[in-house]
């Protein structure tokens, strides 16, 4: 009886001390790195970029490590067909578009036809 209860107790303090769940701001993360990478970390990184302020030396980027999520590019004719005949239907992606000011990081979801925006902490949702 004395074990059972011993048992129990250290169940209890393994599952308060460590958590039953891991919530997804967990896999959410703020690193430091240099300036310079940040645009190529956006395709080489596993995890998402989600956004990095604006540094000369370092910045700050935020990544969205809750999965991985491969850098990968799309012939633009075989997108169109695939998504005109709702094939995408689902499909999450990140699009990285460039300009003078910078770059513009925007996360989407097919739903039928069409591309939504979503959050980049819902990526992996």
């Amino acid at each position: 009886m004395m074990k059972k209860l011993v048992a129990g107790i250290c169940l209890l303090w393994l599952c308060l001390s460590q958590g039953t769940a891991q919530g997804a701001e967990d896999c959410i993360k703020t690193i430091n790195q240099g300036a310079a990478t940040v645009p190529l970390g956006a395709f080489t990184q596993q995890c998402a970029t989600i956004s990095w302020t604006a540094g000369m030396i370092t910045s700050d980027v935020t990544y969205n490590c809750c999965g991985a999520s491969p850098t990968i590019r799309v012939n633009a004719s075989d997108w169109e067909q695939l998504r005109k005949a709702g094939k995408l239907d689902g499909f999450r992606y990140q699009v990285i578009t460039s300009s003078d000011n910078g770059y513009t990081l925007t996360f989407r979801k097919m739903q039928g036809t069409n591309p939504t925006t979503i959050a980049g902490e819902d990526f992996f949702k």
